[in-house]
């Protein structure tokens, strides 16, 4: 983990999230490992979020719905690109909010029958500004 991932996702993580919520840095001695922090919402207890960035993914994770969503940011081997590093930056920012969102109480589960196969999917959706953003998952349930 470079020092300027770690330096970016505090920076993120301040800005987007005040006193009403509690982070936690869960942080690796092997540098081979991400950086991440996990968030919990001071009044939404049972929700929580695991917010990761290595130099390959930009991630975040939420343990109660076993539901990730993330997103590729490789720079091949180009190191110091301000655009990407600015453009990663900003889709951190992105998945924050959302998790803001979610933390705060917001989105909403939608679970319709599978088209193939049995089970059903469910959709987790969160609403942040005039934006949204969905994190969907499979279930085997029958």
């Amino acid at each position: 983990m470079t020092p300027d991932l770690k330096i970016m996702l505090d920076r993120v993580v301040a800005e987007v999230f005040n006193e009403d919520f509690v982070v936690v840095n869960r942080s690796s001695d092997d540098p081979a490992f991400s950086t991440s922090v996990q968030v919990s919402s001071r009044s939404h207890e049972e929700r929580s979020a695991v917010i990761r960035v290595d130099p390959v993914w930009v991630e975040v994770f939420i343990p109660e719905l076993k539901v990730h969503t993330g997103l590729v940011v490789d720079d091949y081997g180009e190191e110091g690109d301000e655009e990407l590093e600015a453009y990663r930056e900003a889709e951190l920012r992105k998945l924050c909010r959302v998790m803001r969102s979610y933390l705060l109480g917001g989105g909403r589960v939608t679970t319709r029958r599978r088209l193939f196969g049995r089970g059903r999917s469910s959709r987790h959706c969160f609403q942040v500004g005039n934006s949204g953003a969905t994190v969907s998952s499979s279930t085997s349930a029958h």
